[in-house]
């Protein structure tokens, strides 16, 4: 069945997804880009495709959502991981998910005056504009087919998430996947443990190099000696805009006038005071 890798777009999603990919499908523990592949994007175009479902019609495929994610139930005794960066919502009486199909989630959480500057860096914004678009209704494209993924403001994803079944729901902090990176797989390792009834047992060797192997600056340097599909391009040059731009430093704090600082307290204040942030 699936478990849900959720979160709003530039907070944390590839390094939770780099964590499980190197645990789950490699022998060593040792991460590589390649690993990625084993964890898909939904909604992506591929998912639809037998469905002769019109990927350019958001109202056909949200009404698809439910019957391509029962092809993942066929074992209810195997994991299958899902990213996404939709918000669990309700069209029309269509849902994202729902609990015959989802075994759990894993919602990742990042602050949001730093999300917004990684946002700004990834879809080629001024901070003025990526501001706005985290208090905006807005979604994400698929790169070739315009596929669009419903993400909603960023406190509304975050809120959406939190209300999936709170037995079967892990929030965690991407703060806490660079500051205490060990602890936190552990603890995600755990909740997929109590969400299947074939448990696993924990690898200590493999985790020791799970950590060593994607922290910051090795998976920056990775991304430097090979392409990385998820990257996005520069509308002007064509060229690669780094992917891995500042993890948690304190320099994107920089980046972040005081006018876009407060606009996001000010909006989010009840969330990020929820979670610590403020």
């Amino acid at each position: 069945m699936i478990v849900w890798l959720a979160s709003y777009p530039k907070s944390g999603n590839t390094l939770l997804r780099s964590l499980l990919s190197a645990y789950f499908y490699s022998k060593d523990g040792l991460f590589n880009f390649q690993l990625l592949k084993n964890i898909p994007y939904f909604p992506s175009h591929n998912f639809f495709k037998n469905l002769n479902v019109n990927i350019k019609d958001d109202s056909e495929v949200i009404k698809n959502y439910i019957n391509v994610q029962k092809k993942f139930i066929q074992n209810k005794k195997r994991i299958f991981f899902l990213k996404t960066h939709s918000n669990l919502f309700r069209a029309n009486n269509y849902f994202f998910t729902n609990l015959q199909t989802s075994l759990g989630a894993i919602y990742v959480v990042r602050d949001p005056r730093k999300v917004v500057v990684s946002y700004a860096n990834h879809f080629q914004m001024n901070i003025d504009q990526a501001t706005e678009a985290l208090m905006k209704d807005m979604g994400v494209y698929e790169r070739n087919t315009r596929m669009k993924t419903f993400c909603g403001k960023w406190n509304f994803n975050y809120l959406s998430w939190k209300n999936f079944n709170p037995q079967r729901l892990l929030l965690i902090k991407y703060e806490d996947m660079i500051n205490n990176k060990t602890n936190t797989l552990k603890n995600i390792l755990s909740f997929l443990n109590s969400l299947i009834e074939n448990k696993f047992e924990i690898n200590e060797s493999k985790i020791k190099n799970i950590i060593s192997s994607t922290s910051f600056e090795k998976m920056k340097n990775l991304e430097k000696k090979q392409s990385f599909s998820e990257a996005s391009v520069d509308r002007k040059t064509g060229k690669s805009i780094p992917f891995f731009y500042l993890g948690d430093q304190k320099k994107s704090e920089n980046l972040l006038d005081a006018k876009n600082k407060n606009k996001i307290e000010n909006n989010f204040r009840k969330e990020m005071e929820e979670l610590g942030y403020l």
